[in-house]
């Protein structure tokens, strides 16, 4: 009976020390092993690629919110919650290098594609993040393809969103139309003409996702 005791006493300390050693395992590392020096970097760059760009950014996107994921089980309900505090940037640009420009008379034609988002980023405030895990940990990798999954939706959502591609277009048509005018102004043409601004999707390389052509007349005074 008294080795039946032991036996049990070791098979309990030894699961409360895995069930310690598992909820506080980075703590107790740091603990025994911080040497109170600093941490040595050694940094290697492979690559470094330099590309030309000849995008017009006009318009960018900012949204603020908080994502809040759960992980239910059967037997225990919600293991695992975690609510995290985000930012996400959406900017779109107009591929100038693709433009189309074409002069008949006194109109002038300009031919772009319409504007594409070009760069997004999401931030998130880890310091405000909050989690409820005791039973079911959140790992690292875990939370990384969290804010992942969160990033491709808000861009999936932001790409695809008709009033930022609209309000782009818009904002396009005013900085060509007051170029248009700078250079009318600055070269003293004294004549009427007209400038076409023209939607054009089929410049893109991607048919998929062209749509038909859409004029934006501008007429400009010189005088």
């Amino acid at each position: 009976m008294k080795k039946l005791f032991t036996f049990l006493f070791v098979l309990v300390l030894m699961v409360a020390m895995v069930f310690v050693g598992f909820l506080f395992g980075p703590q107790i590392s740091e603990f025994l092993f911080d040497t109170g020096t600093e941490a040595k970097w050694l940094s290697e760059r492979f690559s470094e690629t330099l590309k030309e760009k000849n995008e017009l950014v006009v318009y960018e996107a900012e949204i603020t919110g908080q994502e809040t994921i759960t992980q239910d089980a059967f037997l225990f309900g919600t293991v695992q919650k975690v609510e995290m505090p985000y930012q996400f940037n959406i900017n779109f640009a107009v591929d100038l290098s693709k433009a189309k420009v074409s002069c008949e008379g006194n109109e002038i034609s300009i031919r772009v594609a319409g504007p594409r988002a070009s760069y997004y980023k999401l931030t998130v405030d880890d310091d405000a993040m909050k989690k409820s895990d005791f039973f079911y940990p959140l790992t690292p990798e875990r939370y990384a393809d969290i804010k992942n999954e969160l990033e491709i939706r808000l861009y999936e959502e932001g790409q695809s969103n008709q009033q930022y591609l609209k309000d782009a277009w818009d904002v396009t048509v005013r900085n060509l139309k007051a170029l248009l005018e700078s250079v009318a102004q600055n070269n003293a043409i004294h004549t009427n003409y007209t400038v076409k601004v023209i939607r054009d999707d089929t410049l893109l390389s991607a048919p998929a996702n062209t749509q038909a052509p859409v004029e934006e007349v501008v007429t400009i005074d010189a005088e």
